[in-house]
Order: structure tokens, then sequence, then C-alpha cells
């Protein structure tokens, strides 16, 4: 099968999805090509030579987030010159932009099959700023083209079913055309998490000292100063996070507001995340939206308790309905709760040791990185054999 990747948003969790997925898809045998920008994140070039090495061939189109009529049509374009080339089986997209191009370039020149993946509607930003920092534009054009480009997709993948049901309540593509493939991790690598002692003693945190970390970027998506606000009231509770962005210096600041500085410990970003996990007690997710994080999945099969806001993705993990809950969940925003269920966390021995043995169980079984790709490829295939009967 021959697929065209094609995605704008490369940072955080969607730069993830792109390099998984592409990887997985060669890795069985397919036929990849992605087109994708490195604007938001100069890492992203080195993800373009890990792909190029196992064997993808990869365009740098510098796609932009925000509508810009000049620079998007020139970007559609290229990208038409791309998709128009190569006699691709699927046209998959991802994100707001490079969606609304790739899509309606292929809905114009392209027999590809066209899939899609959100990885988080427009809509859950409640009018904030989105990943990166960057407004996501006026929400209800985004909204009315999302709606027209759904007459055109053929399958919609969301990495989560919370997902899938804000899609359907939003109104964006039928119910028959929408499918759930969830975010997946090689558990594996966070199995055995080690090395925590040594950041603590880096980071200046107490040996016996209790630790509530979280992993991301720092950007308005992800909620730090809830949690910031949150770990305040628990007297001796140190906060690690471990992430860079646009919000270190204000998060900064409303520690010290907040008289904590000492207790609020930066990290930066780290690639051994073993470390980090080992360093923590319990790990807490705050975003504001999220398609499904994961940085979750990551502490959990770390066996770390996770307290999480009620997120697109978080609900169905942490506390499904068939098997043990790995998690609590709170409303997104509520200091308050987020204060307490972490409290209940840290001061009952046996809720902390439960959810942390039902972590790991839960990621091998339901969120492995095998799965979202066969997943994916399934959808594919699907629509593939759809479009080769009509």
């Amino acid at each position: 099968m021959r697929v065209l990747q094609v995605m704008e948003c490369t940072i955080g969790g969607t730069r993830r999805h792109l390099r998984d997925l592409t990887l997985g898809l060669l890795a069985r045998g397919h036929s990849v090509e992605v087109v994708c920008a490195a604007g938001r994140d100069p890492g992203m070039h080195e993800d373009m030579d890990l792909m190029r090495s196992a064997g993808a061939r990869v365009h740098h189109i510098r796609m932009v987030r925000s509508i810009r009529p000049g620079r998007d049509v020139w970007h559609a374009a290229r990208l038409a010159t791309i998709l128009c080339d190569r006699g691709f089986d699927v046209l998959h997209t991802h994100s707001s932009k490079a969606g609304a191009l790739g899509r309606s370039v292929g809905a114009l020149l392209s027999g590809a099959a066209r899939v899609h993946t959100p990885h988080t509607y427009a809509a859950s930003f409640d009018g904030g700023k989105g990943q990166g920092g960057e407004s996501p534009g006026p929400l209800k054009l985004i909204l009315a083209t999302e709606r027209l480009l759904g007459r055109v997709t053929d399958r919609l993948v969301h990495v989560s079913a919370d997902e899938r049901d804000e899609g359907q309540a939003l109104g964006v593509i039928p119910t028959s055309r929408a499918r759930v493939v969830p975010n997946g991790i090689d558990a594996s690598h966070f199995a055995t998490p080690s090395g925590g002692a040594a950041l603590r003693s880096e980071l200046g945190i107490p040996a016996q000292a209790q630790v509530v970390g979280t992993v991301g970027l720092l950007n308005d998506a992800k909620g730090h100063d809830v949690l910031l606000e949150a770990a305040a009231r628990r007297e001796g509770l140190h906060v690690l996070l471990v992430g860079h962005g646009e919000l270190e210096g204000s998060l900064r600041e409303l520690a010290q507001r907040l008289g904590i500085e000492h207790r609020v410990h930066f990290a930066g970003w780290r690639d051994n995340l073993g470390s980090a996990h080992d360093a923590m007690d319990i790990f807490a997710l705050p975003s504001r939206w999220e398609g499904l994080s994961y940085a979750m999945l990551e502490a959990l099969a770390a066996g770390l308790p996770v307290v999480s806001t009620a997120v697109n993705g978080s609900r169905e993990v942490l506390v499904p309905e068939n098997g043990p809950a790995c998690g609590l969940v709170v409303p997104c925003g509520d200091v308050s709760a987020l204060a307490e269920a972490l409290g209940r966390v840290l001061d009952d021995e046996s809720l902390a040791t439960a959810l942390s043995r039902a972590g790991p169980v839960c990621v091998s079984e339901r969120y492995s990185l095998d799965a979202m790709v066969d997943g994916t490829l399934e959808v594919y295939r699907e629509v593939v054999a759809r479009e080769r009967l009509s």
C-alpha cells in the first residue's frame, strides 16, 4: 500500500504520532511518504531524518498554523505536485491546517482515499491558545471548514472515543465514517524507571519529599498553572515539571506569587523519562484539552498512579467501563478537586499501590504501539477496498 502522511502540527503528541505511525507502516512493508513542517519545533528535523533512514520519502513544506491565504495556496500547490504524481492509495492528513490543505487538494486532484485525524478539535480550546501558543484562528470559520471537509473525507480517525464523541457533537462527519484508533506506546521503554535519586539531587528535591510530576510542553493546553495552585494547598509537596515552552517565565512568576518557588522544579526537556518518572510519587495531567495524552500513557506504563483532569482520553483510560481504575479524574480547571485527588493518592498507600499495579496492565493490553499501527492499517484497508469496489 502507498500512503502519504501530511502534518503541519509537528510538536508534542502529534509529532510523536506521525513518527511512530510512519515507522510502524514501513516496518510492515508499506510505502510511505511524509509531508511535514518543522517551523514550530526545529527538533522535528531529527524525526524527519529518522523516517528517511527507515525508508520514507520526506518532503519539508513550511506550512503554518494560522490562516494565511497566500502562503496556504502556495503550500497547497506544492502538496498537489507530490500527491498527483505518486499513485497513492491513501492520503492521511493530521490536525487542522494539513487537514484543510490535504483534503482539499485530494478531493480535487487525487483518487487516493482520504483519511483524517484531528488530534483535538480547535473547538476544544474554548477561546484559548492552541499547541505552541498560537491562536487557532476564528473558530466559527474553522468549524464550518471542518464540516465542509467532512463531506469529502472517507474516514475520520479519532485517537480516543471521547474525541469521536466530540466530533459527533460538532457535526463534522456522519457516524458511519468515524473510527477510533487510540494512541499507543511501546511500554517496554517505560517499564523499569530508574535514576530518580540522581535527578532529585540535581534539581535540589529532598530525597524524602513527596513529588507530583508532569511531562509536556509548557503551554496553555497543559494546565500547569492549575497544578501549581493545587500543589500550593499541600504543605511540603514538590512539583516536577518536565518540558519546555513559552509559558516557563509566567509559571516561574506564578510559583513565586504562590510562595512555592522552592518547591517547583523546572527540569527542561529530558530524553530519559525513566529518571523523571522514578523521581515522581504521582503523575498529574492537569490539561485543559487533549486527544489522548501520550505522557499519561507513559506514566501509567512506568507504574505511576495518575490524577488527570476530565479531558478527552483520560476518562476512558483511567476509569474504564470494564477493568480496574488506574487513576483518578477531576473536572478541568478545578484547583480544589485536583488538590483533593492528589492528597487522596499521596495519603492512601493502598490506593496508590492499586493504581500503580493497574496502569502497566492497562497500557499493555489496550494502548500498545502495535495496536495503534494495526488499527490504522485496518482503516486504510477498509477505505481502499471500498474505493476499489466502487
